[in-house]
């Protein structure tokens, strides 16, 4: 499989706008539309399933003159059961070697599966009618809102000192504020 190889995936997005002010269906007039009308929610949910990642060797001992290492040669399957695999061992490590001098490695590309994916983004936002042409809006966006950890590929590179192990992750929570402009 090719690193876009992503067997699951479910995305949804959706927008509801409040029924409440000017041109909604309640509370079209007077001070409290000016408050609690013309608002807007919206959110971003993305679910996937893990991409796959190929290891590679630090040394290429095939001296072909190819830029960097070379793939790895593998025993048995190096995909752990989700109840053995932990932070600092993503993957079974003693199933790769270094390939023998002047050969290629066994292993076909792909074949060790990263962390899946899951994300909700969120925003809420209202507008402000200026003029007939112009308006104003605001937006309060929240990326991660649930704050969710989504770990990046494990260390790929036999023999490195990361080697099996997940070091980083997505960035977490973000909120940012901003005003737009609409003409």
């Amino acid at each position: 499989p090719s690193g876009n190889d992503i067997r699951h995936r479910l995305t949804y997005s959706g927008l509801y706008e409040v029924p409440f002010g000017k041109g909604r269906r309640y509370v079209t007039g007077g001070p409290l539309s000016y408050i609690i009308g013309q608002w807007s929610i919206g959110g971003l949910l993305t679910w996937q399933s893990a991409p796959p990642f190929t290891v590679s060797t630090q040394i290429n001992n095939t001296f072909v003159f190819s830029a960097g290492g070379q793939r790895a040669d593998v025993s048995r399957n190096p995909n752990l059961p989700s109840d053995q695999r932990t932070l600092s061992r993503w993957f079974d490590t003693d199933a790769f070697s270094q390939p023998a001098q002047y050969t290629f490695g066994n292993q076909g590309p792909g074949i060790v599966r990263g962390d899946g994916i899951f994300s909700l983004d969120m925003s809420i936002l209202r507008n402000f009618s200026l003029t007939e042409r112009f308006g104003l809006q605001f937006r309060a966006e929240m990326f991660n809102s649930t704050n969710h950890t989504n770990f990046q590929e494990a260390g790929s590179s036999f023999g490195g000192p990361g080697f099996g192990i997940v070091s980083a992750a997505n960035p977490a929570r973000r909120v940012q504020l901003g005003l737009r402009m609409v003409f």
